[in-house]
């Protein structure tokens, strides 16, 4: 019987987070192109439907096009909390300055950034449920 040499035990535990997020990324891609695999095969169904109502804005509600600004939203509000962490000071006036703001504008605020990700979701929502024929 022999012992395992400690190096490789030692490297194996450094590789092993790097093997974990390279396979998690691997996982993401294959997602990625199975839903617009999914949004091409929807296309095709609306094309070859021949229904009238298949207008361009179906064809274009299909597809994800709203990554950007749910990326920007998401980071407004990750920003400060981020900030906070790593130089509590600087987080300190983020939050001081915030509540100079008025509860309807951070409502406001709060309501579109609703909407941009209920709006998204939605959509994708609408059209799993159309697809399921």
């Amino acid at each position: 019987m022999t012992k395992a040499n400690p190096f490789f035990s030692w490297l194996g535990g450094i590789f092993a987070p790097l093997t974990t997020y390279i396979e998690y990324r691997g996982k993401i891609k294959k997602a990625e192109h199975d839903r617009e695999l999914a949004v091409i095969t929807g296309q095709t169904k609306l094309v070859q439907s021949g229904v009238d109502n298949n207008h361009n804005w179906e064809m274009q509600s299909l597809k994800d096009k709203d990554k950007t600004l749910r990326l920007f939203s998401y980071s407004m509000f990750t920003a400060p909390i981020l900030i906070t962490v790593i130089s509590p000071g600087h987080g300190a006036e983020i939050f001081k300055n915030l509540e100079g703001v008025p509860p309807w504008l951070i409502q406001t605020w709060i309501a579109i950034n609703g909407g941009v990700w209920g709006h998204c979701e939605l959509k994708k929502r609408r059209t799993a449920v159309y697809n399921v024929s």
